[in-house]
């Protein structure tokens, strides 16, 4: 059965009134009411005021310490076994919400604001597409939910979306990378996706902090380091011989991911039905993006065409996770021992690490796509890859194979040797 005692501290004039909260073993947690008086006028033993204290003020701080009393058992009655977190910042906020009841209607906890944007997003129409929201960008959202539930365990304290400010922005940087050990853009994604759901909020008539919209309030990014498969590595795998059947499943995956850049969850979705005739009579591959949900078009490559030949379909579809762990072994055994600097999950702590491998402990699901986007890149027009990875901008398309935009650089080269080559006919005809 929960209780609660109020009692004061020391014999300064005036002193704190101080409110215990217990229930049971997990739950003992102490904080200020905010409201003092005379010691001369408080007992301890009874946890109220002194009958003594017969005045106006002390009859209504008596009322009061009544009344919070009740406000914060029937609170907890409301909020136990709901999954809130019933510590020192609860009790806080709900003295708070008891001195000042219109807060309750301006306040929510943020992990309660990300769950209700969620929801939100479901029936969110993007003006430019016309398209709803896909389901892959609201399961995002679950990853920063699962973070910031850690995040709030460590603290023991939950997080009201009006302490989303510049503290809380430099305090998560810090768990994120010290104790979840994630990448910065990682967690820079997690902080995006906070402000998002904050600035959502603040529509919606809840409070936030002004910090919030600081340009330091930012989502901290930095290099990725991927490695992708040449032409010849292609051909490599493409050549090697497997006896398991499972590998051989992921061998045909995988070149087929590196010739149509899909992403894995659109590449498993891949059937005999999504090759179609245009009018020339080329087969071509039309499939819509789960994430953008963008038609994209692209042609068949003859590593493509042979295995589609030779099964008579596309490959049997498989998990992500299975996708990711044979394609590694597929590699290996193909010969892609060559070290380089990666990125990889270390694969008994699960965490994101950097240093020299071999390169088949480098490869994923996502290599595939890269592979398209890098193998085709100043071959073909930036637009017409972009048509097939789904880029919206070159800028994004550069980024995204990690190529800086200098295409300028060439262009005043090109100039200066040609004009240089002028200048030497001018000097020889002179």
């Amino acid at each position: 059965m929960a209780t609660i005692k109020f009692f004061t501290k020391g014999t300064n004039n005036p002193t704190t009134i101080f409110i215990r909260l217990r229930d049971g073993r997990q739950t003992d947690v102490t904080t200020s009411t905010g409201y003092s008086i005379n010691p001369e006028f408080w007992s301890n033993a009874k946890g109220k005021t002194k009958q003594m204290a017969a005045n106006q003020d002390k009859l209504n701080l008596s009322k009061s310490i009544n009344d919070l009393e009740n406000y914060i058992l029937t609170s907890l009655n409301r909020d136990k076994g709901t999954g809130v977190i019933i510590n020192k910042s609860w009790l806080s906020h709900e003295i708070d919400v008891y001195k000042n009841p219109s807060l309750d209607s301006e306040t929510i906890l943020l992990s309660n604001a990300i769950k209700n944007y969620q929801e939100k997003l479901k029936f969110r129409m993007n003006p430019k597409t016309g398209r709803v929201t896909s389901p892959l960008t609201i399961k995002n959202f679950n990853t920063t939910l699962m973070r910031l539930k850690k995040f709030e365990e460590f603290y023991k304290r939950q997080i009201h979306i009006q302490e989303v400010d510049l503290t809380f922005h430099e305090d998560y940087q810090k768990f994120a990378a010290k104790n979840l050990q994630i990448s910065t853009n990682s967690y820079g994604k997690d902080l995006r996706q906070i402000k998002t759901v904050c600035l959502d909020s603040r529509d919606l008539g809840f409070q936030i902090s002004k910090q919030l919209e600081s340009r330091k309030f930012n989502a901290p990014t930095e290099l990725t380091n991927f490695v992708t498969l040449t032409e010849n590595e292609i051909e490599t795998i493409k050549f090697s011989k497997f006896r398991e059947d499972y590998l051989r499943n992921a061998q045909d995956w995988l070149i087929i991911g590196c010739w149509t850049g899909c992403r894995v969850n659109d590449l498993m979705r891949l059937t005999k039905k999504t090759i179609m005739m245009n009018t020339k009579g080329k087969k071509f591959i039309r499939y819509t993006q789960s994430k953008t949900g963008k038609q994209v078009d692209l042609p068949i490559h003859k590593h493509v065409e042979e295995i589609l030949e030779r099964l008579g379909d596309f490959p049997r579809p498989i998990s992500d996770v299975n996708f990711n762990k044979y394609i590694k072994t597929v590699c290996r055994k193909a010969g892609l021992t060559e070290i380089v600097f990666g990125t990889r999950q270390n694969p008994k702590t699960h965490k994101k690490e950097s240093g020299d491998f071999e390169k088949w402990e480098l490869i994923k699901s996502h290599t595939c796509r890269r592979s398209f986007a890098t193998n085709h890149f100043n071959k073909l027009p930036n637009k017409a890859i972009m048509k097939v990875t789904g880029h919206a901008t070159e800028g994004m398309l550069l980024q995204y194979i990690g190529e800086t935009e200098n295409n300028h650089v060439d262009d005043f080269m090109d100039l200066w040797a040609n004009e240089e080559k002028q200048n030497e006919k001018r000097h020889k005809l002179a």
